[in-house]
């Protein structure tokens, strides 16, 4: 059996087999652990890889404190839930055991990671699903562009896995690379991707005293900002960049501050109910602003410019690291996400959501991700400094825990059968072959570079279809892709990969390794119509509520 893949030498081929699965998926965070149960589901003996030490990626290892960022809801065309089957599943299992908020979903649903953790041991373990941590699966073993299952590494050595079909849910395209199968990185001109982050959880903080310092500061003023700009511009070298804009119906779109002044009232009542006092950044004119939001999702209201000016001036000060060399926007201010966490089934207060919110590097180098975890770890005790000295409240603030994972936005995408595009996501684009739906995050892109105004965000008036051919990698056959590496370009890849999607592309991947392990056929000539049946079965969203002809005609 000849390899292909990343070790020229064909190591690969001189390691022993030590099992033989219907379905292997390579990667447990959103996309593979749904992928796992839905494959499961369906009939499939599956294994499970990961290379942590426990479940869920990103939404128990990354230290965000929530699931999203949209994709669970999106209330046009009279379907005000885009994603069900088993992610809803699971959000339902997570509120019953007291992670996360009872009722129906919202935007960005905060979550109890430990909670969360335990659930999916607990999932795996009720579906008989097989896992196997702390292993990294680097090679693909691949026979007449046909894959026949992955090389992995762990405390027992190397090893062969072989499978009928598998699922790369590893974020990053790892084992279609390995394949030989065609992929892309990052924006199509340069190759840059998204930056990536380290965020951390800050406890200590007397939320009074901090709530009593932003009610005495003023909102900052259009003038305001331009003149921050520019002084950061003067001292960290930042230059702004053309805004980015799309188009839905003719209107344009680029990234702009949401000015509103703080309904103080409204935030104590929120406080009162225990709801979440989330904190958002609005990014516009002015660069980056603290903004809290505790009553919509969604909605920014900017904070005043006294900390931004105070960060300035902690900067000029010279307490912070020497610069990591792909970082053009230096020393981003401290990031502000929530002031209350999920725990044991209530919002409690005094612990902030902060840390690097965005740092550039390439995140398929593992020399560039070390000396960027590095720097972002410095940069997050300067930050933790920095909130004791200048912000009323954090005096006694602490770091409860620092994310063990690097938040990777964008790294591979895979050139899949289909390309899934911005205009399909801007048009609401419907496919025959849909396996999932996706909403009411439209075409998004964080600055790749640093510059401000690299960058753009939207929200679409409908939902779009995500077609079965964007799972599929060209070239390569038993092999598909659930999750953020599934074949889009670099805009529609900013709303594709929210974990709610995610979850979705990871049930159809699931679902369809499982159906072409038990027919014998390639996921490339599988029956789609028994796929979508399939997921329907499952309770997964491909049509909205007022779509009935359609769903008629594609499911017939």
């Amino acid at each position: 059996m000849s390899v292909t893949g990343t070790t020229e030498s064909g190591f690969s081929a001189k390691l022993k087999v030590a099992k033989k699965k219907d379905v292997v998926v390579v990667g447990a965070g959103p996309a593979g652990c749904i992928a796992a149960l839905s494959a499961r589901r369906n009939g499939a003996d599956t294994l499970l890889i990961e290379r942590e030490s426990y479940l869920g990626g990103m939404m128990t290892g990354g230290g965000i404190g929530g699931i999203g960022i949209n994709g669970y809801t999106a209330a046009v065309e009279g379907n005000p839930i885009v994603v069900k089957g088993i992610s809803l599943e699971l959000l339902k299992r997570l509120q019953a055991a007291g992670g996360a908020p009872p009722g129906d979903p919202v935007t960005r649903p905060p979550i109890d990671p430990a909670v969360l953790m335990h659930l999916l041991d607990e999932l795996m373990q009720e579906s008989n699903v097989e896992v196997l941590f702390n292993t990294f699966a680097f090679d693909a073993v691949v026979e007449d562009n046909v894959v026949k299952g992955v090389a992995v590494a762990n405390k027992s050595g190397g090893q062969v896995i072989l499978a009928d079909v598998v699922i790369d849910a590893s974020a990053d395209a790892d084992i279609v690379a390995a394949s030989g199968a065609p992929f892309v990185r990052g924006r199509t001109k340069d190759g840059r991707y998204h930056g990536g982050s380290l965020d951390m959880q800050i406890g200590g903080i007397d939320v009074d005293r901090f709530i009593s310092y932003l009610k005495t500061q003023p909102v900052m003023t259009d003038e305001e900002r331009g003149e921050l700009e520019a002084d950061r511009s003067r001292l960290l070298g930042a230059r702004r960049a053309p805004n980015t804009v799309l188009t839905i119906d003719g209107q344009k779109i680029v990234r702009e501050p949401r000015i509103a002044p703080t309904d103080w009232d409204e935030v104590e009542k929120a406080r009162r109910e225990g709801r979440a006092l989330r904190i958002r950044v609005a990014t516009g004119g002015g660069g980056p602003m603290p903004g809290i939001s505790p009553v919509r999702d969604g909605e920014y209201i900017p904070l005043p410019a006294g900390l931004d000016n105070e960060w300035i001036d902690y900067i000029k000060s010279g307490k912070v690291p020497p610069l990591l060399g792909a970082t053009e926007l230096v020393y981003p201010p401290p990031r502000f996400a929530s002031l209350s966490v999920m725990r044991h089934g209530k919002m409690r207060e005094g612990i902030m959501m902060s840390g690097v919110y965005e740092c550039w590097f390439d995140l398929t180098d593992q020399e560039e991700i070390t000396k960027a975890l590095l720097f972002m770890r410095r940069l997050n005790k300067v930050y933790l400094n920095f909130l004791r000295e200048r912000a009323p409240g954090f005096e006694d603030a602490y770091i409860v825990m620092e994310s063990p994972m690097v938040g990777t936005r964008e790294s591979r995408r895979i050139v899949g059968e289909y390309v899934l595009t911005e205009e399909d996501l801007l048009d609401g684009s419907t496919f025959p072959d849909v396996i999932a739906r996706g909403g009411p995050r439209g075409p998004d892109a964080h600055s790749v570079t640093g510059l401000w105004g690299d960058g753009v965000t939207s929200q679409l008036k409908k939902p779009y279809d995500i077609p079965y051919r964007s799972l599929i990698p060209r070239k390569i056959d038993n092999l598909l892709v659930g999750g953020r590496c599934i074949s889009t370009t670099h805009l529609a890849f900013g709303a594709i990969r929210d974990m709610a999607t995610c979850m979705a592309t990871g049930e159809a991947a699931g679902a369809a390794a499982a159906l072409s392990a038990r027919l014998g056929v390639s996921p490339r000539t599988l029956d789609i119509k028994l796929l979508q049946k399939t997921l329907q079965g499952q309770g997964a969203s491909m049509f909205a509520v007022n779509e009935k002809a359609r769903e008629k005609e594609v499911l017939r």
